[in-house]
């Protein structure tokens, strides 16, 4: 049987509930600063005559209120987003506990900056129309906000693997569990794209049967590898 060591000095430090709540909030903070920057500059500029006074006031209030509901999201998912944790029954061990890798969200917010800087340089060094800074604005925001709900969504979901049982929980409104008992499993696989084998993450899939309640999808999470081992060492021989 395969057991995944989780303690240690630098796990026990991350495990603290006091340091992963700063952690969210910083994520939190940096998420929002471009949008109250931005915002607060253009009202400035209309105030003060500065570059850029000339964007519509509607502009400055739409970006500074994404930027406060960003924060106040991003305030209360961070003191509500503890991950869930699964009880355990008496005399069972965990082996694996797992939560999504966070990098596609990072790289869905890196990836819009380039838009933001493009649509920020067209409205303050050039005098072109306004819709030739929406449309990347848009797109950039899509991007962002794509990336920005995939953080806190994985916030919430926690992947464990038991002696008995693999499990799927995702608590944060609502509470979705979804369990699959060792003794049923009947496959297992490991999923990874080319840019997930360059980055060290995938996914692994546990089986007991057909339909969506019946597969149990471990998934972007780093190093897979002893994830799937630890379950192939449950089978029985």
């Amino acid at each position: 049987m395969t057991t995944v060591a989780r303690r240690g000095v630098v796990s026990r430090l991350f495990d603290n509930v006091l340091i992963r709540l700063v952690q969210r909030l910083i994520v939190s903070a940096i998420l929002a600063a471009p949008f109250l920057l931005a915002g607060g500059y253009f009202a400035a500029a209309r105030a003060y005559g500065l570059e850029g006074a000339a964007v519509p006031p509607w502009a400055s209030f739409v970006i500074l209120i994404i930027g406060g509901s960003l924060v106040a999201i991003g305030l209360y998912m961070s003191l509500a987003g503890v991950a869930p944790t699964p009880p355990l029954v008496p005399g069972e061990q965990e082996l694996v506990m797992r939560h999504p890798t966070m990098k596609p969200a990072y790289a869905r917010m890196i990836l819009s900056l380039p838009f933001f800087f493009g649509a920020a340089y067209i409205v303050l060094f050039t005098g072109y129309p306004y819709v030739y800074s929406f449309v990347p604005f848009m797109i950039g925001l899509y991007l962002f906000f794509k990336g920005a709900m995939r953080y806190m969504r994985n916030l919430h979901i926690t992947y464990t693997v038991t002696d008995r049982r693999v499990i799927h929980m995702y608590k944060f409104l609502w509470l979705n569990t979804k369990e699959i008992p060792v003794s049923r499993i009947i496959s297992i696989s490991e999923a990874r794209n080319f840019f997930e084998i360059i980055t060290g993450r995938g996914s692994v899939v546990v089986a007991s049967g057909i339909g969506s309640r019946q597969v149990i999808k471990i998934e972007e999470i780093n190093d897979p590898g002893p994830v799937a081992d630890a379950l192939r060492a449950l089978l029985p021989t």
